[in-house]
């Protein structure tokens, strides 16, 4: 199995752990693989997807992160401003 067939599958596996546990109404939610820099700390990158809102979000987290931190990450963001087409764009 190659690592990203690994990754894809542990990728698969975050949004229904988020949804049934921490009760977030995610479609996707992504982890990346640990991103270790030349200085500074190890970091992962999140990116969801809400059921009411097709938009990515994306939010950087430590590597060493819980599925609970995650969620807690996800529950407290506040997104910034968005850039791109809407639904409402004619």
């Amino acid at each position: 199995m190659s690592a990203n067939t690994a990754a894809r599958r542990s990728f698969a596996n975050l949004a229904p752990t988020m949804r049934k546990q921490y009760a977030l109404t995610l479609r996707e939610c992504r982890l990346s693989l640990p991103v270790v820099p030349l200085w500074g700390p190890a970091y992962r990158m999140v990116e969801w997807v809400l059921k009411n809102d097709q938009r990515v979000q994306r939010r950087v987290l430590p590597a060493d992160c819980t599925p609970s931190q995650i969620a807690d990450a996800l529950k407290s963001h506040v997104p910034g401003r968005r850039y791109g087409p809407t639904d409402d764009d004619g």
